[in-house]
């Protein structure tokens, strides 16, 4: 199976949410930590690359947009 970058999360918070959303629509997820020496030192402050099989990559994107334009309570998410 070979792996894509989908999107770049800003945390490892980030990583945990968005890997989250996908594998609840059983779609497998994989991180690639930028600087893995800075991981060690800086924690949840490191990028992380989220990565998704190939053929699940349009459908990951379509899962993405939709959780990102969902309103609640009036506060576009």
């Amino acid at each position: 199976m070979k792996w894509v970058k989908l999107v770049v999360a800003a945390n490892e918070l980030e990583a945990d949410i968005i890997c989250s959303l996908l594998e609840n629509e059983s779609i497998p997820t994989e991180r690639r930590h930028k600087g893995i020496n800075l991981k060690v030192i800086m924690g949840l402050a490191v990028e992380t690359e989220i990565l998704v099989p190939e053929d699940k990559k349009e459908e990951a994107q379509q899962i993405l947009s939709a959780f990102s334009s969902q309103e609640i309570g009036g506060v576009i998410l």
